[in-house]
């Protein structure tokens, strides 16, 4: 007599609802669903109560009835389905992009809505259609069949909650329509409503109505009244639509919101299980050649994934045994929980660059994967679980695995270094024939039943991986045991596996980026120090200067740099947008000498050249490239546009030092010397040709009290560091050390005669060519000025402007300019039209220019 026994099994999980009744007989789903049922795949309890049957009807005695499996499984009645989550997420943004182009594309949304009126003229009997009575009854047709079929099948609950989410709909859309019209902002308002509106709300809450309830009632595969349901609700919306009796937008903002609304509903009240449970699980191993006598689901482990089948997240897993005596485990893995690791496929496809991905979008494609990982693994002599087959059921993948091969779970404390060099040397073994695990955590090490230390979890493994993926695989296991054995065990073991080089080529690929979560997760792991501490102790393993030179490998698309580059582009475009005034530029630039603006243009460029022997002049002669610094300074332009003046070239020339090869010591105090000599030789200028000229402009421009208040304010601040005792141990202890580095360094750059007479002369050349451009752009309105007197004036008044924290002293400049040649004499209009010809061919026409710079540093690794 065949027994189903439901028992406790530690519940199973987060996803699932409720638990409370057995798997059934088969003999019932066969009078549910007689479609699923086959000849080949009877219950022996249907058999033999069907076999019962006959011998009572015939008179004649019955064959013995083969007894059914033992099956101790409880299915849910109700399952959370991530993907609803995902499904959620992609109607808000749906939403609310559809919002955005309604209220900025107004044009866009304008011409369609006009189109679609021409296209009705010539169907004017729509118009005359009772539109609002087909509403009515489409909304009853569609409520009424599918609550019919709910309570039919008895589905209290996806009744329930159909209806509540019904009611929210409606609510809900007619809030948002209420607090979009009390803001009273016109432009949204018209965009979201149609002149022609019969719902009489600004959103039509009938979309939002019946999306909701639609989408709570299941999924449409569920049910036939759900599919028709969707139709009959698009036909509607496309005819309100198209005789403008709704707005595109509206209804667009209407489904979206009903659809997020069904999907929070139906996640919170569950889904019904599409997998198989019990006796459905037993009635496919029939097709691979299995007759089960015995299936008990083994209890979850609180959440974790399981040992047993390889750590397959989100799977069920059983113990089998067959009528030969033969067990088995059995990992099921249902289609509605697949999507979390598809998601994270997914996320990593999208976040890391450099390396290669596979996606399995079900959870047949992922347990086909899986044991074809498994038999490639065991073909090269890994010791691996020993996969039977694979088989399916309604939706759910099923893998079969042989108890040929047991692993238990890695007891750390027990763990020797002959342990770690050998699973190091396991993973080696793998990466030599191109098999990469992909997520090597803490959990991923396992023993086998002879003791060994292996490594699993291959079940988003690959084939065929690059050097990236190989480097990647070590990193994670050199974090992972980090975390378990400690730093100073794992360099050992590793360097005794690998090798010192192997070792060491793999700092570049040691980011935060490629360390799992359940590494990151572990309290040993420090997310700040962590890092870095494994990063030093693998670039200690080769020459210093070698490491200092090491950078590390992209990997990530959206790294720091990728994200400074988008905030520059984005300051740019905000600085371009909201102080470009091309009225002003060409009225300037229309009345311009063009010989003498186009020597003010190249005058400007010259300045680039004196950047570039300054900043050259203090490099290594090995790793000079005068062409590629040149570059630098152009793209220098490019960065001035979202830093403030001064501050763009200074990071700019930094980071193309540490391209170049120089260490970051060396590369700071060249900038320092840069910086130094510029400063110097400007004030030299300032000095000497304020002498020369016979002029008193900068006491009168800074006045002699406040240059006294701004250093008796630097006294102030340096005085009290001092005073404070724990600033004046931090500064001892951390700022001293650095300074006295940098002015060591700095100093062997100064002391060299040569070297700094041509970074004097390229700065020199810098500020004179500055105000030769700015005294061609007087003389382009025609207004002749002194060459020394107008250098002088420019080189003061811009320094002063300069200090203003704008992006490239925007607006402080101008100002100062102006001021400055207005007061020497200057007629106003003469010194305005001049400054902007001088920003626009200095400063604006160079941020395209330095942009497309960029790029050509970036392509060739020097920025």
């Amino acid at each position: 007599m065949s027994r189903d026994t439901s028992k406790e099994n530690g519940g199973h999980g987060d996803d699932v609802v409720a638990s409370d009744s057995p798997i059934r007989p088969q003999r019932d789903e066969a009078t549910e669903n007689p479609s699923e049922k086959t000849s080949d795949t009877m219950t022996s309890d249907a058999q033999a109560t069907g076999g019962d049957r006959t011998a009572a009807s015939s008179g004649k005695t019955a064959s013995p009835a083969k007894p059914a499996p033992l099956i101790e499984d409880v299915a849910p009645q109700k399952v959370r389905d991530r993907t609803d989550l995902m499904h959620l997420v992609l109607a808000a943004l749906i939403g609310v992009a559809a919002t955005l182009i309604a209220y900025y594309l107004t044009g866009l949304t304008s011409g369609v809505q006009s189109d679609m009126e021409r296209a009705v003229e010539g169907a004017s009997w729509l118009l005359s259609m009772p539109f609002t009575f087909f509403t009515q009854l489409c909304t009853v047709v569609i409520i009424g069949w599918v609550i019919i079929q709910t309570v039919i099948t008895k589905e209290w609950v996806q009744c329930l909650s159909s209806a509540t989410a019904l009611i929210l709909g409606y609510l809900i859309c007619d809030l948002i329509s209420w607090l979009v019209v009390r803001t009273g902002n016109p432009e949204l308002i018209t965009a979201l409503i149609s002149n022609n509106n019969i719902s009489g709300t600004l959103l039509p809450d009938l979309y939002a109505g019946l999306a909701a309830f639609l989408t709570a009632a299941g999924p449409m595969r569920m049910r036939n009244s759900v599919r028709w349901g969707w139709i009959i609700t698009d036909v509607l919306a496309a005819l309100l639509v198209i005789v403008s009796f709704e707005s595109p937008a509206g209804t667009i903002v209407s489904y979206t919101l009903g659809r997020a609304i069904g999907l929070t509903t139906r996640f919170i009240a569950g889904s019904p299980s599409f997998g198989a449970w019990g006796s459905q699980i037993t009635d496919a191993m029939a097709m691979i050649g299995l007759k089960p006598v015995r299936l008990v689901r083994r209890a979850e482990q609180d959440g974790t994934a399981d040992i047993a089948d390889g750590l397959v997240p989100d799977s069920r897993i059983y113990d089998m045994t067959c009528a030969d005596g033969t067990s088995y485990v059995v990992s099921v893995s249902d289609e509605q929980r697949h999507a979390t690791g598809y998601l994270r496929q997914l996320w990593q496809m999208i976040t890391l660059t450099g390396i290669s991905h596979r996606t399995d979008r079900s959870a047949r494609a992922a347990v086909r994967h899986h044991r074809n990982m498994l038999l490639d693994l065991r073909h090269i002599g890994l010791p691996q679980l020993n996969p039977y087959e694979v088989t399916y059921s309604k939706e759910s993948a099923i893998l079969v695995l042989t108890k040929d091969e047991v692993l238990s779970p890695c007891d750390w404390p027990t763990v020797t270094d002959n342990d770690v060099a050998d699973v190091m040397a396991y993973l080696h073994r793998a990466n030599t024939r191109g098999y990469t695990n992909r997520t090597i955590r803490p959990g991923s090490f396992a023993r086998t039943k002879d003791g060994r230390l292996i490594l699993t979890g291959w079940d988003i493994g690959d084939d065929g991986s690059n050097g990236a993926n190989i480097a990647i695989d070590r990193v994670q296991m050199l974090a992972a045991l980090m975390c378990t054995i400690g730093i100073d065990r794992t360099i050992l073991c590793g360097i005794r596996a690998w090798g010192r080089e192997e070792m060491a080529a793999l700092q570049p690929y040691v980011q935060s980026a490629v360390i799992p979560m359940e590494t990151v997760r572990m309290q040993t792991w420090d997310r700040r120090h962590s890092i870095k501490t494994l990063r030093t102790r693998l670039g200690q393993l080769v020459d210093e200067d070698e490491a200092e030179q090491t950078v590390p490998v992209t990997v990530t698309r959206f790294s720091l740099r990728t994200i400074l580059s988008i905030v520059l582009v984005l300051i740019a475009a905000i600085v371009i947008f909201t102080q470009f005034n091309l009225d002003e530029m060409i009225t300037a630039v229309r009345g311009a000498n063009t010989a003498m603006a186009l020597l003010c243009f190249l005058f400007g460029c010259l300045a680039w050249v004196g950047m570039t022997i300054t900043l050259t002049a203090f490099t290594e002669p090995d790793k000079r490239h005068f062409f590629a610094a040149f570059m630098a300074q152009i793209t220098t332009s490019f960065t001035a546009v979202s830093m403030p003046a001064g501050v763009g070239p200074a990071f700019v020339n930094l980071q193309f030092l540490r391209k170049t090869g120089h260490r970051n010591s060396k590369a700071t105090a060249i900038m320092s010397a840069v910086i130094a000599v510029q400063v110097v030789a400007t004030v030299i200028l300032i000095v000497f040709v304020g002498l020369f000229t016979g002029r008193a402009s900068f006491g009168s421009m800074v006045p002699t009290g406040t240059v006294a208040i701004v250093i008796a304010a630097l006294i102030v601040v340096g005085s009290l560091c001092m005073l404070i005792r724990p600033l004046r141990t931090m500064i001892q202890k951390k700022l001293m050390p650095i300074l006295s580095q940098y002015a060591h360094q700095l100093a062997a750059l100064l002391t060299q005669p040569a070297t700094l007479a041509v970074a004097c002369f390229g700065a020199v050349l810098q500020s004179v060519a500055l105000g030769l451009s700015f005294w061609a752009a007087l003389m382009a309105f025609g207004y002749h000025s002194n060459v020394v007197e107008t250098t002088f004036i420019y080189l003061l008044s811009s320094t002063i402007g300069s200090a203003v924290p704008t992006p490239g002293g925007l607006g402080g400049v101008e100002a100062m300019l102006f001021a400055a040649f207005t007061g020497t004499g200057v007629p106003g209009a003469i010194a305005m039209s001049a400054t902007m010809l001088f920003r626009v061919l200095t400063y604006w026409i160079r941020i395209p220019m330095g942009a497309l710079s960029m790029k050509w540093l970036q392509k060739r690794n020097m920025l």
